[in-house]
């Protein structure tokens, strides 16, 4: 029986809640999505899930499943069952594909996350003290210790962002505050319907969407720690703990440490 959650922890700082988003089958046809295979998005997921329950009691408070095929999801509620740690672990499981295909990924994702800022039954109880780590659930951020570590304290909108070679919001992780939802993350999902001639990224129009915040939002747009990512990207299935993808990690890693106002 996964968990029901109390009122027990609401007088924390923070309640951190991790938001693993997934789409285990995907529609055919939906732009910029190479990563299609339900049983290696799958995969990805018990992958992603059992990295990231190490975090439980250690920088998380709880994780939300988020699944928006209405997908069979029992291997990774097996998974939660054997680590014996499901009484920290919401699934949330619908069918929230209903939406025009050509307004991409980007609409899809904010879409479940709406979902399940007004469904999951963790966040309604913490709302008051509420901190959410939003993570794209097939990737393994190898360093998100590090990375929850060097958080900025006080902050309502943590995400990483780059100038170079060209304007960038990354969406893989993200954490905001329920202020940051209420006024921000929550009215922007229009805004990431996908551009028709498909040139122009979600993470282009995030990064634009970024430079105008709320004024009483606390913002940072660069973490202070770069993210390293081990799994598939889904545009188009290449490694991101491989070749030139891991070059551009270490490359970023230094330069942020030695130019940190040089963003790339």
């Amino acid at each position: 029986m996964f968990k029901q959650f109390s009122n027990e922890s609401s007088q924390k700082q923070n309640f951190n809640v991790l938001i693993l988003t997934a789409t285990i089958t995907p529609p055919s046809g939906v732009p910029l999505l190479a990563r299609t295979d339900p049983k290696a998005r799958l995969q990805d997921y018990e992958k992603g899930l059992q990295f990231y329950l190490q975090f439980l009691n250690k920088g998380i408070d709880a994780i939300v499943f988020a699944e928006n095929s209405n997908s069979d999801v029992s291997t990774l509620k097996n998974i939660v069952t054997q680590s014996g740690l499901q009484d920290a672990v919401e699934f949330l499981v619908f069918d929230g594909l209903d939406y025009p295909l050509s307004h991409g990924r980007a609409y899809g994702e904010f879409k479940l996350v709406d979902y399940v800022m007004e469904h999951s039954q963790t966040i309604s109880i913490h709302k008051e003290n509420l901190l959410v780590w939003k993570v794209t659930g097939r990737y393994i951020i190898r360093n998100m210790a590090k990375i929850i570590a060097h958080k900025p304290p006080n902050i309502d909108i943590y995400v990483n962002s780059r100038k170079f070679p060209k304007p960038w919001a990354d969406m893989y992780l993200l954490v905001w505050t329920m202020k940051a939802y209420e006024t921000f993350f929550g009215k922007i999902r229009n805004d990431m319907i996908a551009e028709p001639s498909l040139q122009f990224h979600p993470e282009q129009a995030f990064i634009k969407l970024l430079e105008k915040p709320p004024r009483d939002l606390k913002v940072k747009r660069r973490f202070n720690v770069t993210p390293l990512i081990d799994g598939a990207r889904g545009s188009d299935n290449q490694d991101y703990s491989e070749g030139s993808n891991l070059r551009k990690y270490y490359i970023r890693s230094i330069m942020n440490k030695l130019v940190p106002w040089l963003w790339i």
